[in-house]
């Protein structure tokens, strides 16, 4: 599905392989009311109401152009990715995405994201520093999909522990993740 850009250095912003309703009680934030932020979210891209019906559409992926300068670029995003997001205090935080959704707004749809955020913990594995998966949050996590960091600085992977990870399977109550500065696989 393609859905309306509100900002004009990012087109053609394609949602695809889309999820039933269902099976997106999983996808949904928890413990946030989830149209007070679709409501900031909104305000994110420059409108001050939405009209907040059950009009949304949960997907597994999206991709985008974003134009800079002379160039364009395509961006792909899916769910259970790191992304970095900048804050309204210009930090740049991150997350992973846990869905990507549309909602029509009048007679335009637009995209938005919900993630869960990481905190920095004061542990360290190969010189490289671990972060934790926050289950539950005091900060936003709807946001219009422009406010994702395009530049793919932040690697992460998931901080395996012998008797909970197998064969590719991660442990989903070890919400212990690595940020790989060194850009290699740790084994």
């Amino acid at each position: 599905m393609l859905v309306q850009s509100p900002v004009n250095y990012i087109s053609k912003i394609n949602l695809k392989k889309r999820i039933s309703r269902r099976n997106i009680k999983e996808f949904l934030p928890d413990d946030v009311d989830f149209r007070v932020e679709l409501a900031l979210a909104y305000q994110d891209i420059g409108y001050e109401s939405a009209i907040c019906g059950k009009s949304y559409q949960f997907y597994e992926y999206a991709s985008f152009l974003i134009e800079d300068n002379d160039s364009t670029a395509r961006y792909r995003l899916h769910i259970g990715e790191t992304v970095t997001i900048i804050t309204e205090d210009e930090n740049q935080n991150f997350a992973i995405l846990r869905s990507i959704f549309s909602h029509q707004r009048n007679d335009q749809r637009f995209a938005f994201i919900i993630v869960d955020w990481f905190e920095t913990t004061n542990q360290t594995k190969l010189e490289c520093p671990v972060y934790k998966l926050q289950r539950t949050t005091r900060f936003r996590q709807i946001f219009p999909i422009t406010k994702i960091n395009t530049n793919r600085t932040a690697h992460f992977i998931h901080c395996c522990k012998d008797d909970g990870c197998i064969g590719g399977n991660h442990d989903i109550e070890n919400n212990l993740y690595i940020r790989n500065l060194y850009f290699f696989t740790v084994i």
